[in-house]
């Protein structure tokens, strides 16, 4: 008698067998070998494999493969990958060695790149949309007042970009008047040191007076302590007025950017330009610096010193509080909090590996797995270092978000190892190693290689993305992704054969030690594979555990407890409550989403850095930013109708409550009509208004910046352009800056002059304007890249759609409950939601996957599919959970939204998976 021991199942009755060398083999030719028992019939499945045993030879035997003659159009890409992969297995068996080494020498190959690793730090080309409006706008302002010599000659309201810069803020421990002698001489001491430091470059000295901006050959000056240093008892008069105060020299100065949270004396609560200050209980000190060319490092270094020579004198400083934030602050920033990261780093490998080899031991020293455990994470961090490798090489710069991959990688990379293991525990013990591993690829091949497809598709979508930050990101991360499916079924592969060996060699974990007898390789008794094939004909489906099965507690966990439990019809009912509950909160959370990336979030939480910035928006954004309204073409400027055009789209943007009124617009041509009526002028020429603005009104010293605002063409008969500010006005939330950026382009493109508004801050605004659109564009893409993929990997359309609905449901979730856990809708969550489809897939496919490889009943199946991956899901999101949990005590507010985002993608993830994925398909999943 001729015994064929059927271990899975195909599509089709028509099949045919393959020798070893893929040849195809029947029974008439031959007639030597041959399936005599079929377990039931031949259903949902891609490969047989089928043990013949020579009928002459009790003790010899010959494996073969049986393949579909015939695939469908969804099932033939599965069918092949598992004969592929199949195949694959028995070389890494054959050949571990070579295998095991060849990622190794890879990876130290391309470590050599490491000698090339450049950083960027600069926030705006980080955070900010790289084809922004506001990029492309401060590109024409500059082309159209290039004629001005902005370092030597300007305002801060006229820089088109901040540049190097100082700021230093004063308050008081109660929150009591800061306008008084004992902490303005403090401020002066401060002030002096900055004014009296010599910075060196190469073998010349340079003071603040050769590092500053100058208007008239001098630096910009702090009003207040102007006001004060001049007398003492300026202040205790009542002299000294906000947001205007006269100078001593009769000149009006600014405050409203000095002095915060101002109590005033008004009479009746009117207010005015020049309304008496009562206090104030904060201020700060502005130093703006040169930042072209050389300036650019020399300054760089004098912020340094600054910054730490300001911190040295007011360590020892009672009841008074100083806070300081230069232009390279950001960047100190961001290199501090990636550096944070790194020291994190162990601590989270650490975990992970505790974990890892707690999940792979069990009570049997010799099915125990711990040098499993350590390969799988040796195997992502392979992974790691050669994407590394290859970035720096081909000189991706490294972004501070980047030091988040290792922890998303580590987490993902252990998920596919725990599902090749959790393959390699359904194969039957008893078989060669040889042709376990074969089983085990082939069993898990769909599931590693379709979340390997999906991930490194969501992270090429976001590849394209404007934000540098998501790009580089994704770029990185998409390669470590290629790179672990590489390793994992190479270098994982094969410490899996040694693994394997020493299994069958019945040999100890640690100790090595044969405690058991070898496994028997295949049944030699005839009687002994008959009673099993007999017994396999017994099994209603495939729950019940196979012959030399090796089981880990949880997988009967999943098969005799929890399956049965949630498929209980009214434990259904129960899930689709909870799950109605659970989308209708997070469809809540998405309609109150809100969107922005904030200076405060750029900055290590609790940092010097962030306090100040909670200061600045507390207190001094009442009078910033100064917005320009810029005419770009030449218009006639003497004619009335002009003129009215031009002060009523001012006045569109006075009236709007995101700006102040006309009392603080800047506009020469509004000054310079005042002017002429005061001389008696009217019915002007445009000769005379011309001659009088180049050679009276613009040499008058309180007119002169206005020369910065006019462009003359070459022969100064005309006006090629020209521009006036608006102040804004309390923006003190993201929403406010929104809108203030959106009313004042709105108004530029309602003006029927060719003309646009621009402001240095609006660099940052546009993140607002630029994260929902492509928030649905990367979504979309992803999403559909997702289904399409699924279509051709899951030999089922209805599962497909399964995959697809829940990877919405799971990131409609994430937005949703986001929400609820204060993350705004900007480049960094956006980054989080591209991490949250990958990982959203994972689960996903990996129950689908299993439930399209069960046979029988629905039920059957589910339970079988839980059977198969439930505890590979558990350890996965487990794994991934303990990589990221050392980031939610990071600084860094974008780590913390990677901890927040994946958190709630593993708990949806697994509700999803194990519990309203299960409950789906046993309703509406495809029969047997």
């Amino acid at each position: 008698m001729k015994l064929g021991i059927i271990r899975r199942f195909l599509p089709s009755t028509s099949y045919s067998i393959l020798n070893a060398d893929g040849d195809d083999l029947d029974e008439k030719s031959d007639p030597e070998y041959s399936v005599v028992q079929v377990n039931g019939h031949i259903d949902d499945q891609t490969t047989t494999d089928v043990q013949i045993l020579d009928p002459d030879n009790n003790n010899s035997e010959t494996t073969r493969e049986i393949c579909c003659n015939s695939c469908g159009p969804l099932d033939c890409i599965d069918h092949r990958l598992r004969h592929l992969f199949a195949a694959w297995g028995r070389i890494v068996a054959r050949h571990p060695w070579p295998i095991l080494l060849l990622p190794i020498l890879v990876t130290i190959g391309l470590s050599v790149g490491f000698r090339y690793v450049t950083m960027e730090t600069n926030q705006e080309k980080i955070y900010t949309p790289q084809n922004g409006k506001a990029k492309t706008e401060r590109k024409i302002v500059d082309d159209l007042f290039s004629s001005v010599s902005w370092e030597d000659h300007a305002t801060p309201a006229r820089l088109t970009e901040l540049g190097r810069y100082i700021q230093i803020i004063f308050t008081t421990d109660d929150d009591q008047n800061v306008l008084i002698s004992a902490l303005l001489d403090k401020a002066s001491d401060v002030h002096q040191m900055v004014l009296d430091h010599i910075t060196i470059s190469g073998n010349v000295s340079y003071r603040y007076e050769n590092l500053c901006i100058k208007w008239h050959d001098s630096c910009l000056a702090n009003t207040v302590l102007t006001l004060y240093e001049d007398n003492e008892d300026y202040f205790t008069d009542n002299n000294i007025s906000y947001p205007y105060s006269f100078l001593p020299d009769g000149n009006v100065g600014f405050l409203g950017a000095e002095l915060g949270d101002v109590e005033l004396w008004m009479e009746d609560e009117i207010e005015t330009q020049f309304s008496p200050v009562k206090s104030a209980k904060t201020f700060r000190l502005l130093y703006y610096l040169k930042s072209e060319g050389e300036f650019d490092e020399i300054n760089s270094k004098f912020e340094s010193f600054v910054i730490k020579r300001v911190r040295k004198m007011s360590a020892d400083w009672e009841d008074v509080n100083v806070v300081t934030f230069t232009s390279r602050t950001p960047d100190d920033e961001v290199k501090a909090a990636t550096y944070e990261m790194i020291v994190l780093f162990p601590i989270a490998a650490a975990l992970l590996l505790i974990f890892t080899v707690g999940s792979c031991m069990t009570k049997d020293p010799v099915r125990s797995k711990p040098w499993l455990a350590i390969a799988a994470l040796v195997s992502t961090l392979l992974a790691m270092l050669s994407a590394l490798g290859v970035m720096f090489f081909v000189g991706v710069p490294f972004v501070d978000m980047v030091v988040a991959m290792p922890f998303i990688i580590i987490g993902r990379g252990l998920d596919d190892a725990f599902i090749m293991l959790a393959a390699w525990r359904q194969t039957d013990t008893n078989l060669p190693v040889e042709r376990r591993m074969s089983l085990t690829l082939a069993d898990s091949v769909m599931s590693i290689t379709a979340t390997t497809v999906t991930d490194t598709l969501a992270f090429t979508v976001g590849s394209i993305s404007s934000f540098v930050s998501i790009r580089t990101f994704c770029v990185y991360t998409g390669l470590a992704v290629v790179f672990d499916y590489i390793y994992q079924i190479t270098f994982f592969a094969a410490c899996m054969v040694f693994s394997g060996r020493r299994e069958a060699a019945g040999r100890h974990c640690f100790t090595m030690k044969r405690i058991q007898k070898p496994y028997a390789i295949v049944a030699t008794k005839r009687d002994e594979v008959t009673d099993f094939v007999s017994k396999m004909d017994k099994q209603p489906d495939n729950t019940t555990k196979s012959y030399g099965q090796e089981d880990h507690a949880f997988m009967t966990f999943f098969r005799n407890y929890f399956g049965p439990f949630i498929l209980n019809p009214c434990i259904k009912v129960v899930v689709m409550f909870i799950y109605l509950g659970y989308i209708g909160v997070a469809i809540w959370g998405c309609s109150m989403v809100e969107q922005g990336l904030t200076e405060q979030d750029l900055v290590r939480q609790g940092s010097e850095a962030s306090k100040f910035l909670d200061l600045k928006y507390k207190y001094f954004k009442t009078y910033e930013p100064a917005v320009s309204l810029v005419i770009k073409t030449e218009q006639n400027y003497w004619e009335a109708e002009t003129q009215e055009i031009i002060e009523r789209t001012l006045s569109k943007l006075e009236e709007d409550k995101h700006f102040h009124d006309s009392s603080m617009t800047i506009s020469w041509l509004h000054e310079y009509k005042r002017f002429l009526e005061l001389v008696g002028i009217s019915n002007i020429t445009k000769d005379l208004f011309m001659s009088i603005l180049r050679e009276q009104f613009l040499l008058i010293p309180a007119f002169e910046p206005f020369q910065l605002d006019i462009v003359f063409d070459e022969t100064n008969t005309s006006i090629k352009s020209s521009r006036y500010f608006v102040l804004g006005k309390d923006l003190f939330t993201s929403d406010d800056e929104k809108a203030m950026m959106l009313k004042a382009r709105q108004v530029a493109k309602d003006c029927e002059f060719d003309a646009i508004a621009y402001s240095p801050a609006f660099i940052y605004f546009d993140q607002f304007v630029a994260v929902i659109p492509t928030t649905v564009q990367n979504m979309v893409i992803a999403i559909g890249s997702i289904l399409c993929v699924s279509f051709l990997l899951i030999p089922s359309a209805t599962c497909c759609v399964c995959v697809t609905i829940s990877v919405v449901s799971i990131l409609v979730g994430v937005i949703g409950y986001m929400t609820f856990w204060n993350v705004n809708l900007h480049s960094v969550s956006l980054l989080a939601l591209i991490l949250s489809v990958g990982f959203s897939v994972d689960y996903t496919i990996h129950i689908t996957s299993a439930y399209v490889s069960a046979r029988g009943r629905r039920r059957d199946r589910v339970i079988r599919a839980l059977y198969s991956v439930g505890m590979p899901i558990i350890q996965g999101s487990l794994s991934t959970m303990f990589a990221i949990f050392i980031c939610a005590f990071s600084s860094h507010y974008g780590i913390r939204v990677f901890f927040k985002s994946l958190t709630l993608v593993n708990l949806f993830g697994i509700a999803h998976g194990l519990v309203f994925l299960p409950v789906i398909l046993s309703v509406l999943g495809p029969s047997q």
